[in-house]
């Protein structure tokens, strides 16, 4: 399992500054990752259209129901070219965490190339670990504990 996840993440960015982006929200409100300098990230991009993404959801609820005061939950959409379809898939899932409508700059910056695919970042904006496919809310959770929110990965 861990070689599969190795492999599935080998072009992945590490151990770095995470692209900062600024992107509009569901509701128009335009977000950028610098807003949540100082909070363990977990950046998760995702499809509307894709499966696994859909099955995750559940756990991505529950995750961000349980988010401590220094950590936080930001998805951002790959089909974001009908922001008012998005609004409705959100509202239809009861998506309680921001979505952000992506952009094709956004997801190369991040060599996103399969859906799910997520980044936690730590607190002083470096990467501290990426995943790509079915996570459950244990396993995202645990990569999230183990991100800090000062800076260096891992407690």
């Amino acid at each position: 399992m861990f070689a599969l996840g190795a492999y599935q993440t080998r072009r992945h960015l590490r151990a770095r500054v995470a692209p900062d982006f600024v992107l509009p929200e569901l509701s128009g409100q335009r977000i950028s990752l610098a807003d949540y300098r100082g909070k363990k990230v977990l950046l998760h991009f995702f499809a509307t259209w894709c499966g696994v993404c859909q099955l995750e959801l559940p756990s991505l609820r529950g995750l961000a129901r349980r988010l401590g005061p220094n950590e936080a939950l930001i998805a951002v959409v790959e089909d974001s070219t009908d922001a008012e379809a998005v609004r409705g898939f959100a509202r239809e899932h009861a998506l309680n965490y921001p979505v952000l409508l992506g952009s094709p700059e956004v997801f190369r910056a991040y060599r996103v190339s399969a859906f799910p695919t997520n980044y936690f970042v730590n607190g002083d904006g470096t990467i501290a670990g990426s995943t790509v496919g079915l996570s459950t809310r244990l396993g995202m959770a645990t990569h999230l504990w183990l991100t800090d929110a000062g800076g260096a990965p891992g407690p």
